[in-house]
C-alpha cells in the first residue's frame, strides 16, 4: 500500500501511451509526451528514493504518499479523459496567412539580433571568468529575461508560417544557425531549459512524416541524459551518482510535499486566488499583480535565507494550494483538453493550432515545475506576437476561410 499510487500512476501512463500512439498511427503526441514527462519529474525522486539513493534534503519524506496522490491524480485525470474527443471539437472557420515573408523576416530579425548584442555584453563583462549563473545574469541585468522569454515565441511565430517543406537550403542553414546560436548563448549564461526547445523543433521537422517510435525513445533518454549533464555543479547533493542525479531533475515533490505537509499543519487555501491574480497579469500585460508568484512565495515560506524564487514551484501543487486534491483533476482536464484541441489544429494545419502546439510543448512542459502564471503571461505574449506580426505582414488584413 506504500506505493500504491506510484504502481497505479506506472498502469494508468502506459496504458494512455500505447492508445495515443495507435490513436495517432504511430505518431507521438504532445499528451504522450507531456505525460511522460510530468511523470519524470514528479516521480523520478519517488523513485529514487525508493531505490535507497540520494535525495534532496528539502523533500517531506514523511508525506510521500500524500504528494504521490496529487500526482497520480494527474496522470489518471489526463489519462481517462476523453481529450481527444473534445479536440475534434473545433470551429469551422479557420484563420489563413496569405502573406507570410515580412512576418518570416521579423521574426528572424528578432531570433538573431537581440541575441547576438546581448551575447556580446555577456562576454565583455563575464569572459571566462568562473561565474555561476546568478552571477552572468547579473553582469548582463534584465536583457537577459527579456530575450529567455521572447525569443521562444518569435521562433514558433517563425515556425508556423515556415514549414520545412518550404525552405531552401540557405534558408534552412539560416534558421539552424539562428537556433544553435541562441543554444550557444543560453549555455554559455549556464541555462538548461533552452533544452525544451528541442520539443517543438521535433514536430516541426517532422510535422508532415512520422518517425519511428524506437528513434523518438531513443531520443528521449540521450536528451534526459544530455539534461543531467547540464546540471552538472549546480548542486553538491548527488554528487558521484549519475543514475541519482538522472532521477533527481525533478523539483515537484520538494514542493508539492512541503505545500501537504502545510496544509496539513492549517496552511489557509487560496481558492483560486493564484489563478485569478495570473489571469488579471495576464490581461493586463503585467501591469496588475495582485498577489506575490507562488515560486516567490515557496522561497520565502521555506527558507528566509534563499533566493526569490529559488525552488520553482509545481503546477499540482498549485492546485492542491487553491483547492487541495480536488483542484487537480479539474486542472489537468482542463490541461489535457487544451493539447488536445491545438494539436487537432496541428494536424489541419491551421495557424492557431500549429502556433499553440509549438507553444505547449515548451511552456506547458516548462510550467510543470512552475505555476500558472507562466502559462498565462507566456500566452497572451505568443497570441500578441503573433497577430501583431501577421497584421503587419498582411498591411492590416486577415484572411479566413471555412
Amino acid at each position: 500500500m506504500e506505493h500504491l499510487f506510484f504502481y497505479l500512476s506506472i498502469a494508468f501512463l502506459t496504458t494512455r501511451l500505447l492508445w495515443e500512439v495507435f490513436r495517432y498511427n504511430g505518431k507521438i503526441s504532445p499528451l504522450a509526451i507531456y505525460l511522460f514527462i510530468y511523470f519524470y519529474f514528479c516521480f523520478g525522486p519517488y523513485i529514487a528514493h525508493m531505490m535507497g539513493l540520494s535525495i534532496y534534503s528539502g523533500i517531506k519524506t514523511a508525506y510521500l504518499y500524500e504528494a504521490s496522490l496529487a500526482f497520480f491524480l494527474a496522470i489518471a485525470t489526463m489519462s481517462v479523459f476523453p481529450s481527444n474527443w473534445v479536440g475534434s471539437l473545433t470551429p469551422n472557420h479557420t484563420l489563413v496567412v496569405k502573406q507570410p515573408i515580412l512576418l518570416r523576416q521579423i521574426a528572424m530579425f528578432f531570433m538573431t539580433v537581440p541575441v547576438v548584442l546581448l551575447f556580446l555584453l555577456a562576454f565583455s563583462r563575464i569572459g571566462f571568468a568562473p561565474y555561476d549563473k546568478v552571477q552572468k545574469i547579473q553582469a548582463v541585468g534584465i536583457g537577459h529575461y527579456v530575450v529567455l522569454t521572447l525569443w521562444p515565441l518569435f521562433l514558433f511565430c517563425y515556425m508556423t508560417v515556415m514549414p520545412k517543406s518550404e525552405m531552401d537550403r540557405k534558408t534552412f542553414w539560416q534558421f539552424t544557425g539562428a537556433v544553435l546560436f541562441y543554444f550557444t548563448y543560453c549555455f554559455y549564461m549556464g541555462e538548461r531549459d533552452f533544452a525544451l526547445i528541442v520539443v517543438p523543433l521535433y514536430f516541426w521537422f517532422y510535422k508532415e512524416k512520422s518517425i519511428a517510435l524506437w528513434k523518438i525513445l531513443l531520443g528521449g533518454t540521450l536528451g534526459g541524459f544530455a539534461f543531467t549533464m547540464m546540471s552538472a555543479g549546480r548542486s553538491t547533493e548527488f554528487e558521484g551518482g549519475g543514475l541519482g542525479s538522472f532521477l533527481n531533475q525533478g523539483s515537484n515533490l520538494m514542493v508539492t510535499s512541503n505545500i501537504v505537509s502545510w496544509l496539513d499543519q492549517g496552511e489557509l487555501v487560496m481558492w483560486g486566488e493564484s489563478y485569478f491574480s495570473g489571469f488579471i497579469n495576464m490581461l493586463t500585460l503585467g501591469a496588475i499583480r495582485l498577489t506575490t508568484p507562488l515560486s516567490i512565495w515557496f522561497s520565502r515560506r521555506y527558507s528566509s535565507a534563499a533566493n526569490d524564487g529559488a525552488y520553482g514551484f509545481s503546477i499540482e501543487g498549485e492546485a492542491l494550494l487553491n483547492f487541495g486534491y480536488v483542484g487537480v483533476p479539474i486542472l489537468f482536464v482542463f490541461i489535457s483538453a487544451f493539447l488536445a484541441w491545438t494539436y487537432q489544429g496541428f494536424l489541419k494545419d491551421r495557424p492557431v493550432g500549429v502556433l499553440l502546439t509549438y507553444f505547449n510543448l515548451f511552456y506547458f512542459v516548462y510550467a510543470i515545475r512552475g505555476e500558472s502564471l507562466i502559462l498565462f503571461k507566456a500566452f497572451i505574449y505568443c497570441v500578441i506576437i503573433f497577430f501583431v506580426l501577421l497584421f503587419v505582414s498582411q498591411r492590416g488584413r486577415m484572411y479566413y476561410r471555412i
